[in-house]
C-alpha cells in the first residue's frame, strides 16, 4: 500500500496538491552503484558528455542516474533576448536525469531537488524557461510536475550558467528533504549526494 509523507519544506507543499497515489513502478531490484566515466570537455553547442553516475535514495528507494551533461547549449535568439540579463553572456547547461521512483511514498522527483555548481557559481534549475529550445534540439525537458511516485522517466534539466560561456568544474547535488511518515509518524531523514560532471 502506498504511504503518504509530509515533506518538511513549505515550498514543496504544493506537490501534494497534484493528485493521489501512484502504483509502485518496476524499478531495478538491485541498487545501481555509482560509477565514474572518463570525461572529455565539450567544445561545441549541444555536445553531450556521456555519464553513468547512479545513486539510490535508501529510504524512498528511488534510483537516479545522471546519464549526460551538456555544458554548452546555445538557445534561440528569442530566448537569448528574453533572458539576456540572467544569461549575462553565458550559456545554458543541460543535465540528463534517468530515474525510477521507489513508489512507496508520494514523493515525485522534481527539478527543485537538483542543484548545479560550476566554477564556484551556484545554479538553480530553469527548465521551464527553455522547453521550446530543448524540445527543438531533441532534449526532452523534465515536466513541471516531475517524475511521479511509482513512475520512471528519461529527461533533461536546464540551468543558466551565471554568465559563464563554457562551464567547467561542474558538480550536481541531489537533495531530498527530510519528511515524516504520515502512517507511523516516523522520521524520514534527509538524503543528499553530489556527483562530479566535468
Amino acid at each position: 500500500m502506498t504511504r503518504f509523507v509530509s515533506l518538511c519544506v513549505l515550498s514543496l507543499c504544493a506537490v501534494f496538491a497534484l493528485g493521489g497515489c501512484w502504483s509502485k513502478s518496476d524499478s531495478p531490484s538491485e541498487p545501481v552503484g555509482e560509477t565514474t566515466a572518463e570525461i572529455v570537455p565539450a567544445t561545441t553547442s549541444g555536445e553531450v558528455l556521456p555519464l553513468n553516475l547512479s545513486f539510490t535514495d535508501p529510504q524512498l528507494e528511488d534510483v537516479i542516474t545522471i546519464a549526460g551533461f551538456v555544458p554548452i547549449f546555445d538557445v534561440s535568439a528569442v530566448s537569448k533576448q528574453k533572458f539576456s540579463a540572467d544569461l549575462d553572456g553565458g550559456t545554458v547547461a543541460l543535465v540528463n536525469v534517468q530515474a525510477a521512483t521507489g513508489g512507496e511514498y508520494f514523493s515525485p522527483i522534481q527539478e527543485s531537488k537538483f542543484h548545479l555548481v560550476c566554477d564556484g557559481k551556484s545554479l538553480t534549475p530553469e527548465t521551464s524557461s527553455f522547453t521550446s529550445d530543448m524540445t527543438a534540439a531533441g532534449f526532452v525537458p523534465l515536466p513541471d510536475e516531475g517524475i511521479p511516485a511509482g513512475g520512471s522517466g528519461d529527461y533533461w534539466i536546464a540551468f543558466m550558467s551565471g554568465g559563464n560561456p563554457n562551464p567547467t568544474d561542474c558538480s550536481l547535488t541531489y537533495t531530498r528533504n527530510p519528511a515524516v511518515d504520515a502512517d507511523t509518524d516516523g522520521d524520514i531523514p534527509v538524503f543528499t549526494t553530489t556527483v562530479q560532471l566535468n
